[in-house]
């Protein structure tokens, strides 16, 4: 587990640096960050991970990609911004559990006969029965 938020804190530290080279100052810098939040929480389908991630992704963003001094402020769209990136990580959860749960239903393949996936019946005589 400590590997999964340590990688977080990694992933975030990339991401700030990329994204204030190459993203323009506004919005579209919160939303990089967001995609990056709920990547991370996609990848590591860890309920902490993510948890720590989006409060390393809305401390970068804010200190150094919105407030260029490097300033922590908590001010309305501050906390707005952590929401963002807090819905963004949930969102990554949940694709990513959904998916876990169709590729477990699909190897099950409940519609699919037994004999037809490879299973043999073997067929036990009734006890008193004459064969």
């Amino acid at each position: 587990m400590e590997f999964l938020i340590a990688g977080g804190f990694v992933v975030t530290v990339a991401a700030c640096a990329a994204v204030a080279v190459l993203v323009p100052v506004g919005t579209p810098r919160v939303v990089a960050m967001a995609a990056v939040a709920g990547a991370y929480a996609a990848w590591s389908r860890s309920p902490l991970a993510a948890s720590a991630t989006v409060l390393m992704v809305w401390c970068f963003t804010t200190g150094f990609l919105v407030n260029t001094a490097g300033e922590l402020t908590l001010t309305r769209p501050d906390m707005l911004r952590f929401g963002v990136f807090a819905a963004a990580a949930f969102a990554g959860s949940m694709v990513a559990r959904s998916l876990v749960t169709l590729s477990t239903a699909a190897r099950r393949r409940p519609d699919v006969p037994r004999q037809a996936r490879g299973h043999t019946e073997r067929t036990v005589p009734k006890v008193g029965a004459r064969t």
